[in-house]
């Protein structure tokens, strides 16, 4: 019982930097690699850390989240007790529109539940951040501390992926007790990046949630964080594996590009700890006699007629004889024509580009076509 945990995720986040990606769906909803959602990264790091109790914080655009999820069955959370449960925006004072303003806010609907639960353990994350974490490993080092808080944080020196400064950054000592916290806009002071990953006490956080209820705070770094640095003991947990935050469109594209790299694909699928996704019934890829794979995903109910390479083809994508992908990303139900090529390009959902079109982005700028367009020549 004193090392059972209980996960919250907050799969409501928005970010203006990734543009129409979320226009029509949630952040947490966004597919990547082929056939997952960025929800199915921390979620499944949480089944794998033995958690039965995970509470969804949603907050506009969420229908496509709940169909994937569903009752939670592909990650064995459809259970009588306990399990997945979803917590949609609701009408109160606070939010009357009956959508919350900040994860805080988010947090009191969850209230109810934490009260009930039997974890004396809570891990809050987010959905943005695509890694294979251990976090028993990171409970357990957190009660052998002692600390009131552990948060996970990674090494961002090479900013190859997380090419986005903003978040929170981190000082610590040779113990990785945290000295000190800041939020970066720029250039950040310090190489170590939160995770947004916290390990608390289930009745701090109860505390945190009815101090800010009461005092009408809304941010959980700003109004919660800072104001108890002092009185409170944080210890960082370093995370040495691949880390991706998805946190713009470029970032998006970098995570979706570092997928097809052999040791990162390794360390994130093939691993003892399994990333579940939805299951889908589907017929494998098709190719045909004349087409050209290197270096790239191809997922179910595809037929590859042309030329893909250094790309990430989502399901039931057709690309025609004659067609050129390269360093590419075309989600589900994409059609590439004859003659057409793209490069350096992001194509949304059921995107067709038709004979001689032709798109040519870069890594640091691709090109990014939304949903259900059509791309002439």
């Amino acid at each position: 019982m004193d090392k059972q945990m209980l996960g919250i995720i907050n799969a409501g986040e928005e970010n203006r930097k990734l543009k129409d990606l979320v226009r029509s769906r949630s952040l947490s909803a966004l597919p990547v690699g082929g056939r997952y959602r960025t929800v199915d990264f921390m979620l499944s790091n949480m089944v794998n850390a033995g958690i039965k109790n995970v509470g969804l914080l949603t907050r506009r655009n969420y229908d496509s989240l709940l169909s994937h999820v569903n009752s939670g069955k592909d990650w064995g959370l459809n259970k009588k007790r306990g399990g997945l449960y979803i917590f949609p925006p609701y009408i109160n004072d606070a939010s009357p529109s009956g959508e919350y303003a900040s994860v805080m806010d988010g947090l009191r609907g969850t209230l109810g539940f934490l009260k009930k639960a039997k974890e004396k353990y809570v891990l809050l994350g987010r959905s943005y951040v695509i890694c294979n974490a251990d976090f028993q490993d990171m409970l357990d080092k957190h009660i052998k501390s002692g600390a009131d808080i552990t948060l996970m944080y990674f090494d961002n020196s090479d900013d190859s992926t997380n090419c986005d400064y903003d978040g929170v950054y981190l000082k610590t000592d040779e113990d990785d007790k945290v000295l000190d916290m800041c939020y970066s806009e720029g250039k950040h002071r310090s190489n170590k990046k939160s995770m947004d990953a916290y390990i608390m006490k289930t009745t701090l956080l109860i505390d945190f949630i009815e101090t800010a209820i009461a005092h009408n705070k809304k941010h959980f770094f700003f109004d919660v964080i800072v104001p108890n640095f002092d009185r409170l003991v944080i210890q960082g947990y370093e995370y040495k594996g691949y880390v991706g935050c998805i946190t713009s469109l470029e970032a998006y594209y970098n995570v979706n590009m570092d997928m097809l790299k052999p040791d990162v694909y390794k360390e994130l699928f093939l691993g003892n700890r399994r990333i579940y996704t939805k299951s889908a019934d589907g017929a494998p890829a098709k190719y045909g006699p004349n087409a050209k794979v290197s270096n790239s995903l191809i997922s179910s109910g595809c037929e590859i007629d042309g030329e893909v390479e250094n790309s990430v083809i989502f399901r039931g994508s057709q690309i025609a004889e004659g067609a050129v992908i390269k360093n590419s990303v075309v989600m589900a139900e994409g059609f590439v024509a004859p003659q057409a090529e793209i490069n350096h390009t992001i194509l949304d959902r059921h995107v067709k580009v038709y004979s001689n079109a032709h798109l040519s982005g870069s890594s640091n700028h691709p090109v990014f076509i939304p949903k259900g367009a059509s791309v002439n020549e």
